[in-house]
C-alpha cells in the first residue's frame, strides 16, 4: 500500500488519516442505506470529526480545500441525482436527507482514500465509477433505499453511463488544488515537516 500511495501523489499521506476517511465512508455509506433520514445522528457528526482531525494532522488551510471541493462535489452530485429523479429514474419514499450527506462525504474522499485513482489512465477511472458508482444505486435499491422504477437493467445501463462520466470529472475537479495524474506531478504537501 506504501507503494501505491507513493506513486498516486496522495496530498495528504498520513496513512491512518486516509484509513479513517475509508473506514468513515463505508460507515457513512451503510448507514445512509440502512437507517435513510435518521442517520445524519452519525454522519453529521462524522464529517465534523473529519475536519476536526484534518485540522490536527495538516497544514493550515487544507480544511479549506476539502471544504470547498466537498460543496463543489455535493452540489454536482445532488444535481446529476436531482436530474435523474425528475426523469423518473429514482423515486424515494422521503425526501432523502441521507443523500446528499453521502455526497459531502464521498467528496471527502476524492483526495484521501481514493486518491490512489488520480494516476490511473482516464479509461480505467472511468470503468471504475460506471462499474461501482453504479452498483452502489444497485445496492441501495436492494436495501429499499431507493426505488428503481425502470428496472435494475436499465438503471444500471444508465447509472453505468452516468458515472462512466461522473468519476473521472469528479477525479479532475479535486486537480486545482496542486494535482495531476501525471508520475511527474508536482507534490502538494499537507504537513509542516
Amino acid at each position: 500500500m506504501k507503494s501505491m500511495l507513493a506513486n498516486s501523489r496522495v496530498p495528504f499521506k498520513h496513512q491512518g488519516f486516509i484509513l479513517y476517511n475509508a473506514l468513515s465512508f463505508q460507515a457513512v455509506w451503510w448507514s445512509s442505506v440502512l437507517w435513510l433520514n435518521t442517520s445524519l445522528l452519525l454522519t453529521i457528526p462524522l464529517l465534523l470529526f473529519h475536519f476536526i482531525l484534518l485540522a490536527s494532522l495538516s497544514k493550515p488551510g487544507y480544511r479549506k480545500v476539502d471544504l470547498l471541493l466537498m460543496l463543489k462535489v455535493a452540489a454536482l452530485g445532488i444535481g446529476v441525482d436531482t436530474v435523474l429523479s425528475v426523469l423518473g429514474g429514482f423515486e424515494f419514499a422521503l425526501f432523502p436527507w441521507w443523500l446528499g450527506c453521502l455526497w459531502l462525504h464521498f467528496a471527502l474522499t476524492l483526495n484521501h482514500s481514493l486518491a490512489f485513482m488520480r494516476p490511473l489512465p482516464l479509461i480505467f477511472q472511468a470503468l471504475l465509477g460506471g462499474i461501482f458508482g453504479g452498483l452502489s444505486y444497485l445496492a441501495g435499491a436492494q436495501f429499499n433505499a431507493v426505488s428503481l422504477p425502470y428496472g435494475n437493467v436499465i438503471s444500471a445501463v444508465v447509472l453505468f453511463l452516468v458515472w462512466l462520466v461522473l468519476l473521472p470529472f469528479l477525479i479532475q475537479l479535486a486537480n486545482p488544488y496542486g494535482f495531476n495524474r501525471s508520475t511527474k506531478a508536482r507534490s502538494f504537501t499537507v504537513f509542516g515537516r
